[in-house]
């Protein structure tokens, strides 16, 4: 039985031949038949192997999401632990304390920004970052389907989706 690839060039070769008279109409209508017959076949196969991925998808991005959530419980347990420790450290008055295995100290962090002040009127120039322009390309969209012509700049395309039901 012949691929997806071969029939569709079959349909396309018995086309030219029927458009350089080499076909009589009995002939292509018999041939084009049985050559969509195959098409069809072949594609109802594809239509169930595509299901198949889609289901297969549908559970592995349940699964991601299960384990993500798994994951950010153990994070947040493991958190909670921390500042246990840490606690406990605090309240023994103890810098460093060796635990079998393990050493556990406080390490002091680098020092980082607090903000007292959120106004951004309020803090100098020199402070403050600019985030760089990006395309609104909504706002193209409506002014190209209004009738403005951007030369140059953007135009619109409309492709096709294969839609499978």
């Amino acid at each position: 039985m012949a691929n997806i690839y071969e029939l569709t060039g079959d349909i396309q070769l018995l086309w030219n031949l029927m458009d350089m008279g080499e076909l009589d109409d009995d002939a292509l209508i018999d041939a084009m038949k049985n050559s969509q017959e195959e098409l069809s076949i072949k594609l109802e196969g594809y239509c169930k192997f595509i299901k198949n991925l889609d289901a297969d998808i549908e559970g592995i991005t349940a699964e991601i999401k299960r384990l993500n959530e798994r994951k950010k419980v153990l994070e947040n347990t493991k958190d909670r632990a921390k500042k246990a420790m840490k606690m406990a450290l605090d309240t023994a008055g103890e810098k460093k304390i060796p635990c079998g295995t393990f050493l556990v100290f406080l390490k002091k962090n680098p020092a980082h920004v607090v903000m007292d002040e959120t106004d951004v009127d309020k803090i100098p120039a020199h402070y403050l970052k600019f985030a760089d322009p990006e395309i609104n390309k909504k706002a193209i969209k409506e002014a190209l389907d209004g009738g403005t012509v951007l030369d140059g700049i953007a135009h619109l395309e409309q492709d096709e989706s294969l839609q499978i039901k």
